[in-house]
């Protein structure tokens, strides 16, 4: 059976591949990884993240642009799927928003997206239950979505 903690190896296994969430609390000399976005702003930017996710639901550090513009981005919700193509369902998804959504409300944002292609075995653990009609090797695509206030 998927279950929340297979949602939080999804995010970990794309942390692992280099495209970890946009923010996430860590000391200063945590691990880093980057993470490609496509924005609604038009940009593509490639942001560094702390890779550290300082408790179950992750944290909400600010990610900073390394390549495609400057600045950084101050995250206020992320969303997620984990999509089987081979038996074309979603296998899950999840959605949180800084302080119920009261977070930055005032401040305009922007909405990113990151894509990881894998196989359902990428996003599992040796002994996980499988959804009834997948398998390990099925492909698979993990989207991530983030709304960000973008900070010069």
């Amino acid at each position: 059976m998927i279950t929340r903690r297979m949602a939080v190896l999804a995010v970990g296994a794309t942390l692992a591949a280099g495209a970890g969430q946009l923010a996430l609390l860590a000391p200063a000399q945590a691990a880093q990884s980057t993470l490609q976005l496509a924005c609604s702003d038009g940009g593509n930017y490639t942001v560094r993240t702390n890779d550290n996710h300082s408790s179950e639901h992750g944290g909400w550090g600010v990610g900073q642009i390394v390549s495609g513009g400057s600045g950084h981005g101050i995250p206020t919700s992320f969303a997620g799927s984990l999509f089987d193509v081979a038996a074309n369902q979603t296998i899950f998804s999840f959605e949180q928003a800084k302080a119920g959504g009261q977070a930055n409300r005032n401040q305009s944002t922007i909405t990113c997206t990151s894509t990881q292609n894998g196989t359902l075995g990428d996003f599992t653990e040796p002994g996980d239950q499988l959804p009834p009609g997948t398998s390990a090797s099925d492909p698979v695509v993990f989207t991530l979505t983030v709304t960000v206030v973008k900070r010069p």
